[in-house]
């Protein structure tokens, strides 16, 4: 075989496995508030008729992200390793990455990420790109600052701010807790739908934990009990009684409590329930909050099977 024919055969052999792989990106939502977790998926397809085996090279995935006025994203840290994992012929592999803390996309804009998947012999394929966009929710409360007792015993003082962000016509409620300047989020957290007439109430407890109230609809109710460090402790979904709406107060032994509801079984409430249906003191019973999906960790790999399109 000449040299030529060598080449042009490995160009084919090349091409053949780049239309047997593909690669694409999924993400639930396509806009985020500054420093959320935007989190992305990553689905790879096998069609090559062989196992294809990935992930012994720890580069063997890579994102890039830009703004789409063509500013490319700083780069903080490379994906973590998923380890090494094999697809068999007719299969697909989904993985899930955070690219929060992979890239500077902190600022608001419109913004597009593309995955660059390196294959066992070394040929490069890269999958379409998504967009998504980072924007400015609207603050719904002054910032309450409370003190927080760090693990490693130092004292610091942090801030809860609750946020509003309409998305596609969904309104939807966040909590963000920062630090006592406000200029580094800890964490956002997700409070799950709720309507735009409504005013989320909320306290500080003598634990300086945040109880936040919200509208989810007509008479479902969100409540959550937050931590300083970003945490969920309570999430409930509550129905009114129909009386007047539901309040979160104070009782007599200095307990926070929602008063004119009861609570829902759902799914996602936290802590899980030992016993359905158990009431609160006041006669109203206390929930789990929102109407919000179980946090995925920042990577998963889900394999299933695929067809050829």
């Amino acid at each position: 075989m000449t040299r030529l024919a060598a080449w042009l055969l490995s160009l084919t052999l090349l091409g053949t496995v780049f239309s047997q792989v593909d690669i694409d990106l999924t993400m639930d939502r396509e806009a985020f508030l500054p420093s959320e977790d935007v989190e992305v998926g990553v689905r790879i397809a096998n069609f090559t008729g062989v196992p294809l085996s990935l992930g012994e090279d720890p580069r063997w995935l890579q994102f890039t992200v830009e703004e789409l006025r063509g500013r490319v994203c700083g780069k903080l840290s490379d994906p973590p390793e998923s380890g090494e994992f094999t697809l068999d012929q007719a299969t697909r592999g989904k993985l899930r990455y955070n690219l929060t803390p992979m890239f500077s996309i902190g600022t608001p804009g419109v913004y597009r990420v593309f995955a660059t998947l390196r294959l066992p012999g070394g040929e490069e394929l890269s999958s379409p790109p998504k967009t998504f966009e980072v924007v400015n929710g609207v603050r719904l409360n002054e910032p309450r600052e409370v003190g927080f007792l760090k693990p490693d015993g130092t004292f610091e003082r942090r801030k809860f701010v609750l946020q509003r962000v309409s998305f596609l016509r969904k309104v939807q409620l966040y909590a963000r807790v920062t630090d006592e300047s406000e200029t580094h989020t800890i964490r956002v957290i997700p409070l799950g739908s709720t309507v735009s007439f409504d005013r989320p109430e909320w306290l500080v407890d003598r634990e300086t934990q945040f109880h936040v109230l919200h509208r989810a609809d007509s008479n479902h109710y969100f409540y959550h009990v937050l931590t300083a460090d970003g945490t969920i402790q309570i999430r409930q979904l509550m129905l009114g009684d129909g009386a007047a709406r539901p309040e979160i107060r104070v009782n007599n032994e200095g307990e926070v409590r929602v008063f004119g509801a009861i609570r829902r079984p759902y799914p996602g409430e936290l802590p899980k329930p030992v016993e359905e249906g158990v009431s609160s003191a006041s006669g109203a019973t206390n929930t789990n909050s929102p109407a919000l999906l179980e946090r995925s960790n920042s990577k998963t790999n889900e394999v299933q099977a695929a067809k050829q399109p």
